[in-house]
């Protein structure tokens, strides 16, 4: 038969021996362990980030001129576009023009007979 006294004992002493076997592994393990990562220091760290931020701000600014670059080719081809239809018109209507006169003397050269 257990009596209260037992119980109370009983838990006493176990709770006695989870302490000590807590103890007993976290001495063990902090020997196992294994060492700690070298930290940079803060020099480096600083040169990392100044370099990074240059890297940045170089990217966004290639971007920048890309885009600006491309959006002036964009208004030269399209300014190179209309000036074609305005003097395409033209052209044809020289052409014609000069293909009329070729063909007039032509005919009179032959005296309006054709070889």
């Amino acid at each position: 038969m257990t009596g209260i006294g037992n119980e109370t004992q009983i838990r006493v002493i176990a709770e006695q021996i989870a302490e000590a076997a807590i103890i007993k592994i976290s001495q063990q393990n902090q020997h196992n362990q294994p060492p700690r990562a070298a930290e940079l220091p803060a020099p480096l760290k600083w040169a990392a980030i100044i370099i990074t931020a240059i890297m940045t701000t170089g990217a966004c600014a290639m971007c920048i001129w890309v885009v600006s670059t491309l959006s002036d080719l964009q208004q030269t081809v399209t300014r190179i576009d209309e000036r074609q239809k305005l003097s395409g018109d033209s052209v044809t209507k020289r052409l014609d023009g000069l293909e009329d006169r070729v063909t007039r003397i032509e005919t009179s050269n032959h005296g309006g007979t054709s070889k």
